[in-house]
């Protein structure tokens, strides 16, 4: 186990149903002997982070989003023109906590919808933060918080290193669900119709990513969720070595 002063962050990409990897690799990573002092999530990375922050285990966190079935609730928002459903079963999980209720200290992030600036949520009921984080057009047309409407928080910050150190981390482990390069700059379209170039500072601010191979699935893949696990399982576990090298040069103890 790690036990020096200095702490490991945690910072998780979006990418929809492809975030069962996230589960895997946290899987891997906590056999390797690593706890993590703070945790930063972007859509599905938010869910994920969230839920662990709470102080759920990977097996935990697997379990509770098999059963909430990411497609098949999206199509019900869709169907019913309100994140109600969404909204109460992220409250279930999470015990209607608020942020001050974690065990780790965590952060969502969001893009004004408006403005396309990036948004840090780390107040209020944990809930509400990821579903704004995760709100995806078309399933979802943004989510009003504190006079603000929210999206997906992919558009400015995907993988948010820069946060998670925040948070407290000396090192940021980095989990990208697509290619790290694709978010180097990104293009959100607005309300009012213009388009806003987003240079991502995330992705740079982490000191090691793992970029499980997802190619073959798509963010409403959820039927491949059993493969996608073992694929980020496999991701982290392969690096282990790597890893571990790579904290010690930082001088966090093992």
């Amino acid at each position: 186990m790690f036990s020096g002063k200095k702490g490991i962050s945690l910072a998780l990409g979006s990418g929809g149903a492809k975030g069962l990897a996230h589960i895997g690799a946290l899987k891997a990573l906590e056999e390797c002997g690593l706890r993590f002092c703070a945790v930063a999530g972007t859509s599905i990375g938010s869910i994920v982070g969230a839920l662990y922050a709470k102080g759920y285990s990977p097996t935990d966190i697997a379990e509770l989003l098999r059963r909430f079935d990411l497609k098949g609730m999206a199509l019900s928002v869709l169907a019913a023109g309100t994140v109600a459903p969404v909204r109460d079963a992220l409250d279930s999980m999470l015990d209607e906590n608020v942020f001050s209720e974690l065990r780790l200290p965590f952060a969502a992030i969001a893009t004004d919808a408006d403005s396309g600036e990036e948004v840090v949520l780390r107040s209020g009921k944990v809930a509400d933060a990821v579903l704004a984080s995760s709100a995806m057009p078309p399933f979802f047309k943004g989510i009003r918080l504190d006079d603000r409407l929210l999206c997906d928080g992919a558009f400015t910050n995907a993988v948010p290193g820069d946060v998670a150190r925040a948070l407290g981390g000396d090192f940021v482990i980095g989990i990208s669900l697509s290619p790290a390069e694709n978010y180097a700059c990104t293009r959100f379209l607005a309300r009012n119709g213009k388009e806003i170039e987003c240079r991502q500072r995330g992705i740079k601010s982490c000191d090691f990513m793992l970029e499980p191979d997802l190619s073959q699935f798509s963010a409403t893949d959820i039927t491949s969720a059993a493969v996608m696990y073992d694929i980020g399982y496999e991701c982290a576990h392969s690096r282990a070595g790597e890893l571990l090298d790579a904290l010690r040069a930082h001088h966090i103890k093992i």
